[in-house]
Parts: C-alpha cells; sequence; structure tokens
C-alpha cells in the first residue's frame, strides 16, 4: 500500500487497510439544531473498517508508544456530475446512528466517536481483526445524481508539499478515493442502483 518511493520521501508514513460496503441509504426522523423542527430525511451512508497491517508501514514499536498515531476520518462526498457538481462533507447524525446499527447488526460509530489511537497490528492470515469500524452519513444529496465520489482522508499520514503557480508550496495529503455510478433518477431513490465504479484509488490532493 506504500510505496518504497513514498517511504523514501517520508520515513513514517503509513496506511491503513480500508474495507468498506457499498453506499447504503435509509430515512430517519431528523431534528433541525437550527429550528429544533423534526422531519424524515434521506440519508446516504458508507459504513468502513480500518485496520493495519504488517504492510501498513507501522512497527509494534510504534504503535505501543506515547506518541501512537491517532486515526482522525474526515470523508466528503463529491457529485461528479457535469453541471452539478457539488460536495457534501461527512455529518454526524446521533438520531440517525440507532437505525443504522440495527440494519447492520454490528457496532459502527461515527466520525466523532471513532477517533482514538490506531488498533494493533493484525497479521494478513489471522482469523482475528482488530480493527477501528466507523460509519459516514450525509444529507440533501442530490437525487438527480448520476456520478459520484467518496474521499476517505485520514486513513494515511502520507503528505507531500509540491509546487503552486505562483512558485510557493502547497501541503497535498494522501487520500482515498472510490467512484459509484447511480443509473437512476430523482423519483424512488434506491440504493440498490449504486454501482462502485472502478476500483479505488490513493492519490494526494
Amino acid at each position: 500500500m506504500v510505496t518504497g518511493q513514498e517511504q523514501a520521501v517520508q520515513k513514517d508514513i503509513w496506511a491503513a487497510e480500508v474495507r468498506y460496503k457499498p453506499v447504503r441509504m435509509v430515512v430517519a426522523q431528523i431534528t433541525d439544531p437550527a429550528t429544533y423542527q423534526s422531519q424524515r430525511k434521506l440519508v446516504w451512508y458508507l459504513a468502513y473498517r480500518v485496520v493495519i497491517r504488517p504492510s501498513s508501514a507501522l512497527s509494534d514499536d510504534t504503535l505501543n508508544t506515547p506518541d501512537r498515531p491517532v486515526f482522525v476520518p474526515e470523508l466528503t462526498l463529491t457529485v461528479d456530475d457535469e453541471g452539478r457538481e457539488q460536495s457534501y462533507p461527512d455529518q454526524v447524525l446521533p438520531e440517525v446512528l440507532p437505525a443504522i446499527l440495527r440494519r447492520e447488526k454490528h457496532e459502527y460509530k461515527s466520525s466523532v466517536d471513532v477517533v482514538g489511537p490506531l488498533p494493533a497490528i493484525t497479521p494478513e492470515d489471522s482469523r482475528r481483526i482488530v480493527s477501528l469500524d466507523g460509519v459516514a452519513t450525509w444529507t440533501g444529496i442530490n437525487p438527480d445524481t448520476n456520478y459520484f465520489s467518496i474521499v476517505l482522508s485520514g486513513f494515511s499520514n502520507g503528505y507531500r508539499l509540491v509546487k503552486d503557480d505562483e512558485g510557493g508550496e502547497r501541503l497535498e495529503r494522501r487520500v482515498l478515493r472510490q467512484r459509484f455510478w447511480r443509473p437512476s433518477d430523482r423519483f424512488d431513490q434506491n440504493e440498490k442502483e449504486i454501482r462502485f465504479k472502478g476500483e479505488p484509488e490513493w492519490f494526494y490532493q
């Protein structure tokens, strides 16, 4: 997951193994914090699991120190349709989480509650996986969306400095992106219409 070239540039670089389910939908009652009014909304969500493998470029010594790396996720859903480009940051929706957990039959945490030290290394052949399990949620997604992507930040500490057009430098972070395709319209939105589009990719942005 981490190339030799990346390790030569950044000695302490690491990258987690990321597992996730397809994007799913759930309808839940949500209270507007500004008006205190409650209404039913369609919520898109992505459940994911973070695992540290031997190939993650982390050692047991690093994971057992006071400076143990901390996992802080940030997931952004971006509509890629031409003329409808728009980004939606992950929303923490406590009222929605119970409905998701009942459906998934697994203990996932919000992007706030899942923040914490990286888990211990799980060997490649181990039947027992030590992981951090989280879920990202979004509301208000354009119902006409056909193509979208989700960028997962915080799943690696990789970074690089690149020159900008004015001769200065800007910092880019190593992130993971998964593209999706939704061949449908705004009527009767259904999660079964959402499909993976290509393989996930690590890149810098």
